[in-house]
């Protein structure tokens, strides 16, 4: 079996595994595989960047059926985003911990898990606490201390790479290689919410282990601002669409015209003023309450660039812009209409045709609605309403880049 086959089986164990443990598909399908025979069974990046050593897959597969390989190929697929998941990198960071024995302590915090479907490798048993003595149901930090005190993590020499220990290594993919994953703390973050929700969606048929639901509960506490990400999303936007606003222009002289008499040289024309748009998702499938928190948190922080803001309403169809130039302005979309089905693809068609056309689209939606087949010109933001910590439809990722999409935690309280 080649290096092309053997990734081709790793896809297949990705796949068998993620039916089989859904919630975890998110984290699993943003990974990028590399082969390379510099770690010992399989490593991961702080960026999802997945290393297999293809010597010990193929031992996964001599002498036993295909079917095994897959549910133990598939425990490792697990036990590797496991600890970008629980951000064993920064935790080893937080308190400068020596690599290789927090690598041990890392594998027993997530090892004592048990997976429906999936098995430990047999040719590479995983390490327990009960092997230092130690109990199950620990954390990391827990372990480690221990470990330390009793002078064993010398005895395991496995390295799992930087998405365990946080110092990269010499065989890890470099920063400026085009095969390199490219994914931001703020992807991560949002990975790990995706997860944490389908976790807790499947919490009443008592699949996932109890670890494992007190982790998401704590993933479900917001620790990312979000306000802070979409401010940094637009920023971002109109900076960029400004900088394609520059141009030569012989609208007005150049200041150097008389070093170039008689030509008449072009000056720098830039337009500086920015433009937002916003496209309000109004169907029925939004409640009014959704809609008054949601425009009061988006306008919020659309006063931080102090630009005049196009609001849309969308629901089946695109209804009047409405310019809001100050706060008292605010009183125009107190009564937006709304109410029938849902296509945010004509809202977002009504705010590229305005013109001056927008530096940036801010699509406010509840996630039930068609998305655009591709990318537009115009940067478009997705801010995704999350009510009671529910999982909406998401755009398709590709087209759409991760970094379109912004996660805003709605707290409905119960009627």
């Amino acid at each position: 079996m080649n290096n092309r086959e053997i990734e081709q089986f790793l896809r297949f164990a990705r796949a068998f595994c993620a039916e089989r443990l859904p919630w975890f598909a998110p984290a699993l399908f943003s990974c990028r595989i590399h082969l390379t025979g510099s770690v010992r069974i399989a490593a991961i990046s702080e960026q999802l960047d997945i290393y297999f050593n293809p010597d010990a897959i193929l031992e996964l597969l001599r002498d036993q059926s295909k079917e095994a390989a897959l549910a133990q190929t598939g425990f490792l697929w697990i036990h590797e985003i496991a600890h970008v998941l629980r951000e064993h990198y920064s935790r080893a960071r937080a308190i400068n911990a020596d690599a290789a024995i927090w690598n041990l302590a890392a594998d027993m915090e997530i090892n004592d898990s048990q997976w429906d479907g999936l098995e430990a490798p047999a040719p590479f048993p995983p390490v327990l606490p009960g092997i230092c003595y130690l109990p199950n149901g620990q954390l990391a930090e827990y372990y480690y201390r221990e470990l330390t005190k009793k002078g064993v993590g010398d005895a395991f020499t496995w390295d799992e790479g930087s998405g365990v220990h946080g110092e990269k290594r010499l065989w890890e993919i470099n920063d400026s290689d085009a095969t390199r994953n490219r994914i931001d703390e703020i992807r991560l973050a949002q990975i790990r919410r995706q997860v944490a929700l389908l976790i807790t969606q499947h919490r009443t048929q008592g699949d996932a282990p109890a670890g494992w639901i007190r982790w998401a509960d704590g993933q479900l506490v917001s620790r990312v601002d979000w306000r802070k990400v979409l401010h940094h999303r637009l920023r971002t936007a109109m900076v960029q669409s400004i900088g394609g606003r520059m141009d030569y222009s012989l609208r007005r002289p150049s200041r150097r015209q008389s070093v170039y008499h008689p030509l008449l040289p072009p000056s720098l024309n830039i337009d500086w003023n920015s433009r937002i748009a916003c496209v309000i998702d109004t169907s029925g499938s939004m409640e009014s309450r959704d809609i008054g928190q949601a425009i009061a948190e988006v306008l919020r922080i659309l006063e931080q660039f102090q630009v005049p803001v196009t609001i849309i309403p969308c629901d089946a169809s695109a209804y009047t812009p409405m310019l809001i130039q100050q706060k008292s302005d605010y009183f125009k979309v107190q009564h937006i209409p709304g109410g029938g089905g849902t296509d945010m693809v004509k809202g977002i068609e009504a705010a590229l045709a305005l013109r001056p056309a927008p530096d940036a689209v801010v699509v406010l939606t509840d996630g039930y609605t068609n998305y655009p087949p591709a990318p537009y010109r115009i940067p478009i933001v997705f801010g995704i309403i999350q009510p009671n910590n529910s999982l909406p439809p998401l755009p398709p990722v590709p087209p759409w880049p991760n970094g379109s999409i912004v996660f805003i935690p709605v707290a409905i309280s119960p009627c």
